[in-house]
């Protein structure tokens, strides 16, 4: 089993998370890979959250020394916020540093970030779902277009504030956009996840929905990873079983690791953990 979505102390929202109780936790769970993805935003409302640039080599630095205590495979990577506009500093950054992985995020779109609970509304506030999911899927296209990205984050994180008013969102609410982006997807040979914090946060669901991974596999997207989204080790590999099981139900036979941001295809059916 690998854990490809977890922060530790340098994003800012993760600020008690250590990297040994990672390991201690992946020790006793039988969690062979941890991919560290910590928060980097270059402008918008959620900087403070951020690793810093200068905190970067530091961060390098905890992961490949802590590598030496534990035989659990651990990669040093990060969660990078797309903005139009970023992608050449961005694109220095991620050049500037032997990262292994690198995850992109579409939190904030054309102003507002719906990420938070009190702009989330406004972005669906006087229109239908599939419209509000049509702006955001072309953001996340453009986010996959830049290059910049490994596997794109949560591919339908809009959904999150859905429920506390009173919306919800079946495949049918998508959009059109969608399709467009998988294709780009697929062409651009960037993958996606699946986050299982959705259910954490009372979605019901997994980031995306199992409608969503079957249109990404008939897209002909074979790059998937999964991932917790932790930010406390106490909820490393949560679900993880169950995503994997989603994703073979759709059709996929290989999950996908990284190091030194190569990506090696591994049969899914060696990703459920054993019990000890």
């Amino acid at each position: 089993m690998i854990d490809y979505h977890v922060h530790e102390r340098h994003s800012r929202d993760a600020a008690t998370a250590l990297i040994p109780d990672y390991i201690a936790v992946a020790e006793a769970q039988g969690i062979k890979e941890i991919a560290f993805t910590n928060h980097f935003i270059t402008i918008g409302p959620d900087v403070d959250i951020s690793i810093k640039e200068e905190e970067i080599p530091e961060y390098l630095a905890d992961v490949r020394s802590a590598q030496d205590e534990t035989k659990v495979k651990l990669l040093a990577g990060l969660e990078v916020d797309y903005f139009p506009g970023q992608e050449r500093r961005l694109e220095s950054v991620l050049r500037s540093h032997d990262f292994d992985f690198i995850l992109g995020s579409t939190h904030y779109i054309n102003g507002v970030d719906i990420g938070s609970r009190t702009q989330a509304e406004g972005f669906f506030q006087g229109r239908a779902i599939r419209k509000a999911a049509d702006e955001y899927y072309m953001m996340w296209k453009r986010a996959i277009e830049s290059g910049l990205f490994d596997v794109m984050a949560h591919p339908d994180y809009w959904r999150k504030y859905l429920h506390f008013f009173g919306k919800n969102a079946g495949w049918g609410d998508y959009g059109s956009v969608v399709i467009e982006a998988l294709e780009s997807a697929a062409k651009e040979g960037v993958g996606i996840e699946v986050n299982t914090a959705g259910v954490r946060a009372g979605t019901g669901h997994f980031y995306p929905l199992q409608e969503f991974l079957l249109a990404a596999q008939e897209a002909g997207i074979d790059t998937v990873t999964v991932g917790s989204d932790s930010h406390t080790a106490g909820t490393l590999g949560d679900h993880l079983d169950e995503a994997v099981k989603q994703l073979k139900s759709v059709g996929f036979t290989n999950l996908t690791t990284f190091e030194d941001r190569k990506k090696t295809l591994v049969p899914i059916d060696s990703m459920f953990r054993r019990a000890r």
